[in-house]
């Protein structure tokens, strides 16, 4: 089987990761309110196009590369967990804190016996 060529604009692993990291984030949001997205006119991969000044072609050709060299894009994969998972923990940390503020707006002397406080819809089960 015979591999891509190197392209001439060869982005680094850690370039590659961060754009499929990107990728990930924008697909994911667009996949949960897609209507929004179409109904505002955002194009998602203008945005990382002009984030990374790369264009349709050589991302293309740049996946193109690293998917027929394995090891390597096996590489740049476990960067794109890693980086997704810094996110999450990140995501994690602020959803803690927002609760325990919001628990704090809330007098405790005015809650009535039994009552629940309400809490905030854990981000967490959402990634």
């Amino acid at each position: 089987m015979e591999k891509s060529a190197k392209p001439d604009n060869l982005y680094d692993q850690d370039k590659m990761a961060a754009i499929i990291t990107d990728l990930y984030i924008v697909e994911g949001a667009i996949s949960s309110n897609r209507t929004a997205y179409i109904k505002k006119g955002v194009q998602p991969s203008s945005y990382l196009f002009e984030k990374y000044t790369m264009d349709s072609i050589s991302f293309q050709e740049n996946l193109n590369y690293y998917t027929d060299r394995v090891e390597e894009y096996v590489l740049i994969m476990e960067k794109v967990q890693d980086n997704l998972k810094v996110l999450q923990d990140s995501v994690s940390a602020r959803q803690v804190r927002f609760n325990e503020e919001q628990e704090n707006l809330i007098p405790k002397n005015t809650l009535q016996k039994g009552e629940k406080k309400m809490k905030v819809k854990n981000l967490e089960e959402e990634l």
